[in-house]
């Protein structure tokens, strides 16, 4: 007997193209548990709707819940102990139910499967979102039973989730499933994947929406204390740019020749650096065919890298003060990411 459950805020189209979904997979969920975050587009009305019309469709409202609690309440509202979590927004074959709870259909021993997705880049309408660095590379993650699963694709038993604290509810929004995944990876329990990329990931379009996606990221990386590497790194690299322009400035105005030259080089290299990034990524993506330059992905790559730092910054204040509970977990299963 399978829940499945997921959380929605202001999405009534998304949750239209869910339940139609839903209707055609090839293994139907036995019930399926909603949490709503107090829409106000019409969304929890037609969520009340079709509970009237669907005998296995729990709905539920917490106005303001972020998405761990809302998914909390979803898993401890749920009757039975095999798990599907997915975000609303997504799109699915029909298939990828059946694929991702089968490794626990067939091993009662397994308490979690990871589950892959897929970008499709045919969705990818703008330039920025061609140069979105998530797709660098590859356009689908296949999971392995070690990998890092996301909400949007994951089944696991309610036991299970429940016994590890289920998903942070003092981060702000993000990184709470990161969290989660490196909980699961630390248990020590029996893992599997379902490595076929049935599940699709709906990507941003715009620069802002990008940007802004990397900043709430990242705030919620720095409020659980994760990916503070990456932080550093950017950190370091935008401070040695900095210094470097300020110095090859001043060295023009007091016309010494001495730093114009040290500054300069200084200078060149570091751009020379990122120039080097940017066509790589660039040329990663004009394969497929795209309407991307390399003006594009320079000025996202800025703009994500900045705002991830900026985000991440706000998180270490904030995580500082008001989630040592989610860092604390971290700290007691020895985990440094």
């Amino acid at each position: 007997m399978i829940s499945l459950v997921t959380t929605v805020l202001n999405d009534r189209v998304g949750c239209i193209d869910f339940f139609e979904q839903m209707q055609v997979q090839t293994l139907l969920p036995d019930e399926i548990v909603i949490v709503d975050g107090g829409s106000q587009d019409g969304t929890w009305e037609l969520l009340q709707a079709q509970a009237k019309q669907l005998p296995n469709l729990k709905v539920f409202q917490e106005k303001g819940c972020n998405v761990a609690r809302g998914r909390n309440l979803a898993v401890r509202a749920a009757k039975h102990d095999l798990i599907v979590s997915t975000d609303i927004g997504c799109r699915w074959d029909r298939e990828w139910l059946e694929e991702l709870v089968q490794p626990m259909l067939k091993d009662p021993e397994v308490e979690a499967v990871m589950g892959s997705w897929r970008v499709s880049w045919s969705d990818q309408k703008t330039p920025w979102a061609q140069a979105d660095p998530i797709l660098q590379g590859s356009l689908e993650f296949r999971a392995t039973p070690q990998s890092h699963a996301s909400s949007r694709s994951i089944a696991y038993k309610k036991s299970f989730y429940l016994g590890l604290g289920g998903l942070p509810e003092d981060l702000t929004l993000a990184a709470d499933d990161m969290v989660l995944a490196l909980l699961i990876q630390r248990s020590g329990k029996r893992l599997e994947a379902s490595p076929e990329p049935r599940c699709q990931w709906l990507r941003p379009q715009t620069l802002t929406a990008i940007s802004k996606e990397a900043r709430r990221n990242f705030r919620g990386a720095g409020e659980a204390g994760i990916w503070l590497n990456y932080f550093v790194s950017n950190v370091l690299r935008f401070t040695a740019e900095t210094i470097a322009l300020i110095g090859f400035l001043i060295a023009l105005v007091i016309a010494s020749d001495l730093l114009r030259f040290v500054f300069g080089v200084m200078l060149l290299l570091l751009f020379l650096l990122r120039l080097r990034n940017w066509l790589r990524h660039y040329m990663s993506v004009k394969q497929r065919g795209c309407i991307v330059s390399l003006w594009h992905v320079a000025i996202l790559d800025i703009s994500t890298r900045w705002s991830a730092i900026n985000g991440y910054w706000e998180g270490l204040l904030r995580g500082k003060t008001q989630c040592q509970e989610t860092r604390q977990k971290l700290r007691k299963t020895q985990i440094n990411f």
